[in-house]
């Protein structure tokens, strides 16, 4: 289901930002802004019609999807007209949002409104300032924040962060306290302005530090801010409906500016006054960030230059964070293109750092980054405390030292996409803590190396190549015996596919499958060009598979893909190749999809009757071309 908010939770939100001191007018103390006297009345406009019918929202049922996104829309167009935007043109986007909501609202005006009884400067208002306050001084934020009016919606928000209680993947109830859900809130604040902020480098983090303790703890807490607004959830700009899935999201500027004055009165990070984004030094913090600063000289538009930069950087930052050593937790690269740590002081074999994210957390490719040299990879190995190592997207990485088997403690080593990856270390058996492992996308990579299977603890496998050689020092099959696998992605190069997939019946722990077929695999087992491909026989999938995704795939309608086999699945992906339709299943079963998406497969017929085999969906996406616009459908097939 789509991550939301509700609309007895949207109402005060907005209620906070349209306070009576903030629709006031500007303070003559303030910056000038272009706003004019009737932009404040409609302001004023806007509160009071919202303070007379806090309850009728509970009965907006029906309209509740638009009215969210109207919401949403309007909190943006406040803030940026309260603080800088141009006037005439946020008052005008501020009345369309007004009036959309009142006409969705005006059906229900024959329902009673109860009207409050007691003026909002009661004892209960200041009984709620009062916890309000309690609960801020947990991050040492002064007084003279609080008294800000323009705080009102972040504390509203901020205050309403409980502890949760969740259940685990092992069936087990623990509690996620709320403190440590703030902290995870303020890892936001090292983002610059408008980012698309994904999901999994933030739980990779969490988890590092320990705030969480398994990644389902980290989506709870991803969809509870987006529901608090203190988030919002990035959707794809062509798709006509929401997609149920949420795997990124942004923030409001102001919500932005209010959590970096949080985190730096807390001291969770080192801010630059200027920039407003972290700094690359770290005094006072035990959290570092790497930040390509902005030089007052002019220099040369080429990369040279840029590497020149960065080394002047960095000797002028390395004497400043001398005190971070010993003592220096994680260390996050913001936006460095050229990565060099060897300079910074803080970064010394006595200092017991847990968080290296040295790689890129945007999804795109376009984020360039790189290394100077490798040298600094064989100094990992006297990191010992070190839980969680990014290196992902980082180019010119050709090899992991076997140093890294000493980091016993390590939990997450993300190496996505390092596409100049040669060679993993030879035996990696000593990582027996290690619990996600993500090489996917290193395509210079021909075999696995030696001791996988003896990584009990091991959740998560991304990119596990099926070798091309019989010398391989790691079959799939012997993954089998790792009872704490769920996430597994496979990529195969070689036309015997087959005969390593029929492996797959013995992950019976296995939740999450991905199958990449290699650009030969893509031509079918066996297939020449001018020849027909034999049809490929059944197998069995793992038991208690809910996600299948699969890339390239290399045949109009495959037989094994049956949902007679795969009767817990709930998610099916498939993402190129020559899939034509779906067969009927010889048992007659249908399918127990919820989620479908279809994209890139030009051979597709969409007109052929297969979607009665899918009764219980409810997201459709289908996809012919990458430049096509997205065609989704949230209703039921029938």
């Amino acid at each position: 289901m789509p991550i939301r908010r509700k609309l007895e939770d949207a109402v005060p939100i907005l209620l906070g930002l349209l306070s009576e001191e903030g629709t006031k007018g500007p303070n003559t103390q303030d910056p000038p802004v272009s706003n004019t006297p009737d932009h404040y009345a409609l302001l004023k406009q806007i509160r009071e019609y919202f303070e007379n019918r806090q309850d009728l929202f509970r009965d907006l049922k029906r309209t509740e999807d638009k009215l969210l996104e109207n919401f949403t829309a309007l909190e943006e167009e406040i803030d940026n007209s309260k603080y800088g935007s141009d006037g005439s043109r946020g008052e005008h986007s501020l009345s369309d949002r007004f009036k959309s909501i009142t006409v969705d609202v005006s059906e229900f005006e024959r329902l009673e409104l109860k009207k409050s009884e007691e003026s909002p400067k009661n004892n209960e208002s200041e009984a709620q300032e009062m916890e309000i306050s309690k609960k801020w001084s947990e991050l040492k934020v002064e007084h003279d924040i609080l008294n800000d009016s323009v705080l009102s919606r972040f504390q509203l928000s901020y205050d309403n962060i409980m502890d949760i209680d969740v259940t685990g993947i092992d069936g087990k109830k623990h509690l996620i306290p709320g403190r440590n859900i703030k902290l995870c809130l303020l890892c936001f604040s090292v983002f610059p302005p408008k980012s698309v902020i994904k999901k999994r480098p933030l739980i990779y983090w969490w988890l590092g530090e320990g705030l969480i303790t398994e990644t389902e703890d980290g989506e709870r807490i991803f969809g509870e801010l987006i529901k608090k607004g203190l988030l919002i959830a990035k959707y794809k700009p062509n798709e006509q409906d929401k997609n149920p899935i949420v795997d990124s999201c942004t923030m409001h500027s102001w919500n932005r500016l209010m959590l970096i004055s949080v985190a730096k009165r807390a001291q969770f990070f080192d801010f630059d006054d200027d920039t407003g984004l972290p700094a690359n030094h770290g005094t006072s913090s035990r959290r570092m960030c790497l930040v390509k600063q902005r030089l007052n000289k002019q220099t040369p538009p080429n990369g040279e230059a840029s590497r020149q930069d960065h080394t002047q950087q960095h000797q002028n930052s390395s004497s400043r964070a001398a005190s971070t050593e010993h003592r220096l937790l994680t260390l996050f690269n913001v936006n460095e293109q050229y990565v060099n740590i060897s300079n910074i002081r803080g970064f010394s074999e006595e200092n017991k750092i847990e968080v290296l994210q040295l790689g890129r957390w945007q999804d795109s490719a376009k984020h360039h980054i790189e290394v100077e040299n490798e040298d600094f990879l064989k100094a990992l190995g006297s990191k010992k405390h070190l839980k969680y190592l990014s290196l992902r997207g980082i180019s010119r990485i050709t090899e992991i030292p076997s140093s890294l088997r000493k980091l016993i403690n390590l939990e997450i080593l993300d190496l996505r996409a390092c596409h100049n990856l040669e060679k993993l270390p030879s035996d990696i058996s000593a990582l027996k803590k290690l619990t996600h492992l993500d090489i996917s996308e290193c395509h210079l990579l021909e075999s696995m190396p030696k001791g996988l299977e003896e990584l009990t603890s091991l959740q998560v496998l991304k990119g596990f190549v099926v070798a091309t050689s019989k010398r391989s020092p790691c079959k799939l099959e012997k993954l089998a015996v790792l009872d704490q696998l769920r996430k597994l992605s496979i990529y195969i190069r070689n036309e015997a596919y087959m005969e390593e997939l029929d492996k797959l019946r013995k992950f019976s722990k296995l939740r999450i499958l991905s199958i990449t077929w290699g650009e030969r695999g893509a031509q079918g087992p066996k297939e020449q060009p001018g020849k027909q491909a034999t049809e490929s026989k059944p197998f069995p999938f793992p038991p208690k598979l809910e996600k299948l995704d699969l890339w390239c795939i290399p045949e109009t309608d495959p037989a094994w893909l049956d949902p007679g086999e795969l009767l817990s699945l709930r998610k099916l992906y498939i993402r190129g190749g020559k899939l034509v339709s779906f067969k009927e299943s010889n048992t007659g079963k249908k399918w127990e999809v919820q989620i479908l998406r279809l994209k890139y497969l030009r051979a597709f017929d969409e007109n052929k009757p297969w979607r009665r085999n899918f009764p219980y969906l409810c997201y459709l996406e289908i996809v012919k071309k990458a430049e096509d616009e997205h065609r989704a459908s949230s209703s039921r097939s029938n």
